[in-house]
């Protein structure tokens, strides 16, 4: 290698250092214009991966490969190759594409000593296994290897990444303190060490954001994103800051700021969608969801059809939302097919869908078993949000058993705990579920307050979904009247009132199931109300329990 090639390669080595993106792409082709090299290409891999050209990244990192297996560098191509799978991923949501490129780096460094390049093949396998596999022990396992040769070999950036991913493994199994006790730990190392790469700061620190958001450490989250802010923004990765927008928007909704978690997901899935579409499924999920509380349905529905399997969730959330509880128990059954058991974490949210999904449906035997395996879930992540949301599913679950004082007791512990947690919309929500406790119980008073109280936080949110439900429960049984409905579903509403499934009514009234759930929904829709559980409510004001 000339000289001057050699001097081109550093004058882009050390543009990369500084962040300086551009002027490093200049280096590197000019060194590549004087004389093909390894070096050289990955540089501009490199530089191309920083600017998001998809297409250089790609062509660059493969000639790269191609050149080190020529030279006989066997350790460098496999680097390469585990970053080709990150690639393939990001950019274009190339799962298969991913796989082979780790199974051809293993085929080249697993004969060879063990090197940083087996770290950042770790790494990047751990890193497949967290979100396409969706295997949180496997991850750990790949983490542990990478942070061992971090430490090792003086490494910083392969222990802070290693650490933070054992950590978020860690957290999704349910071991939260000992979960968060490495991601801290990982995200200091990346603030405070010196690292080879810039992206391994931001990495580690998504890896800490996503795990807050997840169990509702809302402080830890917000004390955490100003640095990874200022990370993101130092360096000038879209791709980086999309991700954070991301994660903390959701944290800023949570948290019932609702104007900045806007701004923050609507720059977040710009970012992502220009940069790295094959991330952007977060992104759009979680603007979707705030849209639906918005009372944007049209526009969260859409958005959820655009984040693909991530956005399964939220169409079993609007199915329910509009009365159709069998699709919404479907939506939740198929992606807790998808999740393993290990993923304790990413299955709360399916469990809570499919306990109401299935109460709606008068399934109580099914609402318990889901109800079941997400309280021992909250347990064991144990964190105030979630502890909280446990609460409240079980008031939900009382209240359609027509246990009304454990549905009073379960939805006051739900507000007290989420309250707690600074979580003011779904604090607002267990209020709801609180009025109709009350109300079933006979306590009047006391439920127009909680359902009064409800009302002015989604009115202060804007969260015009829940707002019209809130009003409806204080516009009491005028709503809708009994009068209107027949002697049929009149039989149909007590009977449900008193806890029967559709399966059981239709036994009892010598009906097809069909027609007693087509009775149902023509009570709702008389009676104005939201949910079969709001049918019980009704019932007992009506005085027919």
């Amino acid at each position: 290698m000339t000289l001057t090639t050699l001097s081109r390669i550093a004058d882009g080595t050390a543009a990369l250092a500084r962040g300086e993106w551009e002027p490093a792409r200049a280096a590197f082709a000019a060194a590549l214009e004087a004389e093909e090299s390894a070096e050289a290409w990955e540089g501009l891999g490199w530089a191309a991966w920083w600017l998001s050209d998809e297409a250089l990244t790609l062509r660059a990192r493969e000639a790269a490969f191609r050149a080190f297996r020529a030279a006989g560098d066997d350790g460098a191509a496999g680097r390469v190759a585990a970053w080709l799978s990150s690639d393939h991923r990001e950019f274009r949501g190339e799962d298969a594409v991913a796989r082979g490129w780790l199974v051809r780096a293993h085929r080249l460094l697993d004969p060879l000593p063990e090197s940083a390049d087996h770290g950042w093949l770790a790494l990047n396998e751990g890193s497949f296994a967290l979100n396409v596999e969706l295997d949180p022990e496997a991850a750990a396992r790949h983490a542990r290897l990478a942070a061992r040769l971090g430490r090792e070999l003086g490494v910083a950036d392969l222990e802070a990444v290693g650490l933070a991913l054992d950590g978020i493994a860690e957290v999704i199994g349910g071991r939260v303190p000992e979960g968060m006790r490495l991601l801290d730990e990982a995200s200091a190392i990346a603030v405070a060490e010196e690292l080879r790469f810039p992206l391994s700061q931001g990495w580690a620190l998504c890896y800490l954001m996503t795990a807050c958001d997840g169990v509702g450490d809302l402080p830890r989250a917000t004390q955490w994103c100003v640095t990874m802010r200022e990370v993101a923004e130092r360096w000038g990765a879209r791709q980086l800051i999309g991700v954070c927008r991301s994660t903390y928007g959701r944290v800023l909704a949570t948290s019932g700021d609702w104007v900045r978690a806007e701004s923050e997901l609507v720059a977040a899935v710009g970012d992502l969608e220009a940069t790295r579409p094959g991330q952007a499924s977060g992104g759009l999920a979680r603007l979707a969801e705030l849209r639906a509380r918005q009372g944007r349905t049209d526009e969260a529905r859409a958005l959820y059809e655009r984040a693909g399997t991530g956005g399964l969730l939220g169409l079993g959330e609007l199915a329910l939302h509009d009365g159709d509880a069998a699709d919404a128990a479907d939506a939740a059954e198929r992606v807790l097919r998808r999740l393993p058991a290990a993923d304790v974490l990413g299955r709360v949210p399916a469990l809570e869908l499919l306990v109401r999904a299935h109460a709606e449906l008068g399934r109580l035997g099914e609402a318990g078993a889901a109800f079941e395996e997400l309280e021992r879930a909250c347990s064991l992540l144990g964190t105030p949000y979630l502890l909280g949301r446990a609460r409240l599913a079980a008031g939900q679950l009382a209240l359609a058993r027509g246990d009304h004082e454990e549905a009073r007791r379960a939805s006051e512990d739900a507000i007290d705990r989420l309250t707690d947690a600074s979580a003011p919309y779904d604090a607002a929500v267990a209020r709801l579920w609180l009025s109709r406790a009350l109300t079933a119980l006979r306590r009047h008073g006391s439920a127009g307050a909680e359902a009064r109280a409800a009302r002015d936080a989604f009115a202060s949110l804007g969260a015009a979904r829940e707002l019209v439900r809130a009003e409806a429960l204080l516009a009491g049984p005028g709503a809708g009247e009994l009068g209107e409905l027949s002697p049929r579903e009149v039989e149909v509403l007590r009977l449900v009132a008193a806890g029967l499934g559709d399966a059981e009514i239709a036994g009892r009234l010598v009906l097809s199931p069909h027609t007693v759930h087509r009775h149902v929904a023509n009570v709702r829709t008389k009676l104005r109300l939201p949910s079969r559980t709001a049918a019980v409510a009704y019932a007992a004001r009506a005085g027919l329990l």
